[in-house]
C-alpha cells in the first residue's frame, strides 16, 4: 500500500512539475551569411577559383588580448555554389551602456577578417575589420547592424536574413 502510495504521489508531482513555463521565451537571430566577390562578381572566398582567396581567419579584437582566434564559423556554399562565411556567434559582446534602455539593449563585437591568397608566388594577406551590433529585448536577441572597414553595409531587415555581400 505504501509502494502504491508514492508511487501516485510521484506521478502527480512529476505531473505538476511538467507545466508549462508562462514566460515569454526569447528568439534569437544571430546567424550571419557574408559574401565577398570583385568587382566582377567573382566569388572570393571560393579557394578553387584562381584569384580567390585560399584561408580566411577570424581575429576578436574586444577580447582579454587582442586578436584572439574566433572559432565556430565556416565557410559553405549555397544553392548557387557561390562561398559564403557562415557566422553563427563567437567573438566576445560588449554592452554599450549609452543607448541601453531598460527593454532594450544594445551589445556590439568586432573582429578582424584575415585574408589570405597568393599573387605571383607571393602570400598576400588582407586584415579587414567587421563591427557586429546587437540588439536585445525580452522577446528577441537580433544582429542590428553591420559595419566592414568602418562602412555601415547592412542594416536589418525584420523577417528578412541576415546576409551581406562585400565587394573588394
Amino acid at each position: 500500500m505504501k509502494l502504491k502510495l508514492s508511487i501516485i504521489f510521484s506521478a502527480v508531482l512529476l505531473l505538476l512539475s511538467c507545466q508549462r513555463d508562462e514566460e515569454e521565451t526569447q528568439a534569437i537571430d544571430q546567424v550571419l551569411k557574408l559574401y565577398m566577390q570583385n568587382a566582377a562578381g567573382q566569388d572570393l572566398l571560393n579557394a578553387r577559383i584562381p584569384g580567390s582567396y585560399t584561408s580566411v581567419s577570424l581575429l576578436d579584437i574586444l577580447g582579454e588580448r587582442d586578436l584572439i582566434p574566433i572559432s565556430g564559423f565556416s565557410l559553405l556554399k549555397d544553392a548557387d555554389t557561390l562561398t559564403y562565411m557562415d557566422y553563427p556567434a563567437g567573438a566576445i559582446r560588449l554592452k554599450a551602456d549609452s543607448v541601453s534602455t531598460a527593454d532594450r539593449e544594445i551589445y556590439y563585437s568586432r573582429f578582424v577578417i584575415s585574408l589570405q591568397k597568393t599573387v605571383n608566388s607571393a602570400l598576400v594577406r588582407d586584415d579587414d575589420t567587421i563591427q557586429v551590433e546587437y540588439i536585445s529585448t525580452p522577446s528577441l536577441f537580433q544582429i542590428s547592424k553591420l559595419w566592414y572597414n568602418d562602412e555601415l553595409k547592412f542594416t536589418k531587415i525584420p523577417g528578412k536574413p541576415n546576409i551581406v555581400t562585400i565587394v573588394k
